[in-house]
């Protein structure tokens, strides 16, 4: 892969061509926010523009999110200029109003010293209430998983997450990865007495012969079975008790 130099505020780095200006920042310890992008996803990033900053290559400059704007030779990247700190407090604002049940919008609006908006706060559907649409959950399900079980519905400032006709969908596998992908803490997972319920479907989970704790739902180990031909008694211990 060829190798060039980028600048990220005023510092000289070594970086892959076409790699993220994001990864690049993380890489160096290079602080910049961000909630729809996951490396793992390769359709991830650009949704919530809370990763914009400031791109100077060839004269010009322009205002890119940072999470899906590949290095090039000549780029230099600033990240904490007023103008960058001026959009990005206006995009936590929307994001505030939109959801302000989501503690980790307020927590990352207040960093930026927003804590209240002077827009009519979105007063829609609870489930809704720290869900920013960002899509994240969706294509963690369709191309990490590979089960499509959820997909973005309706338009605008209704669009969500959620199951064909919000009913318990028949190849969710319970496995909770769009839970612990989404960026807010907008998808409700809940556990009690063996038995996980996410997006309105009960999944029974497999208990640690060792330990008793149960930690996969059953449906979760029947997809990777047929998907893999792995011996259904690897999932009889947890990874605590494995080896």
């Amino acid at each position: 892969m060829e190798k060039i130099s980028v600048v990220i505020d005023g510092r000289t780095f070594e970086a892959e061509k076409d790699t993220c200006v994001l990864e690049v920042a993380r890489r160096n310890g290079i602080y910049i926010p961000s909630l729809c992008y996951n490396s793992e996803v390769t359709s991830s990033g650009g949704s919530c523009r809370v990763c914009l900053v400031e791109a100077h290559q060839g004269g010009r400059m322009r205002l890119v999110t940072s999470c899906n704007y590949p290095v090039r030779k000549g780029l230099e990247v600033k990240t904490d200029t007023p103008l960058v700190h001026r959009i990005r407090r206006g995009v936590l604002e929307l994001l505030l109003a939109r959801v302000p049940d989501s503690e980790v919008i307020r927590e990352m609006a207040a960093a930026e010293g927003v804590t209240e908006v002077r827009f009519r706060k979105d007063e829609g559907e609870n489930e809704r209430y720290k869900c920013i649409a960002c899509a994240l959950c969706v294509n963690v399900c369709a191309e990490v998983v590979g089960v499509h079980a959820i997909a973005m519905v309706e338009r605008g400032a209704d669009k969500k997450p959620a199951t064909p006709y919000n009913k318990p969908s028949d190849v969710c596998i319970g496995c909770g990865a769009c839970a612990y992908a989404c960026p807010t803490g907008a998808i409700e997972l809940k556990e009690k007495d063996g038995v996980r319920r996410i997006w309105h479907k009960d999944f029974k989970m497999v208990r640690c012969s060792v330990c008793g704790t149960p930690y996969i739902p059953e449906a979760q180990v029947d997809w990777i079975v047929s998907k893999t031909g792995k011996d259904r008694s690897f999932f009889d211990k947890c990874p605590d008790h494995r080896f």
